[in-house]
């Protein structure tokens, strides 16, 4: 695996991390994926200021899942 991170922080990272429980482990998970997910309907209103919010919800789930979820959960794509 390419890294920028030299090998001794790199083994710090790894001892830090191995020292957390499953339950903090999931819990970082869901940090990380919420903090994805702010950032990408960020991105989508910085792209788009008159976007609605459920345009954002519809994006997040064609982007996540795929056009066919999307329109089951939120009908057709708005025309462009």
């Amino acid at each position: 695996m390419v890294s920028d991170t030299d090998a001794a922080s790199q083994a710090v990272w790894l001892a830090l991390q191995s020292r957390r429980t499953p339950s903090q482990q999931i819990d970082r998970a869901f940090e990380m994926t919420a903090l994805v997910r702010s950032m990408f309907a960020a991105n989508l209103r910085r792209e788009n200021p008159a976007i609605t919010e459920a345009e954002i919800r519809r994006r997040m789930v064609a982007t996540y899942y795929g056009e066919e979820w999307a329109e089951r959960c939120y009908g057709p794509a708005p025309a462009a």
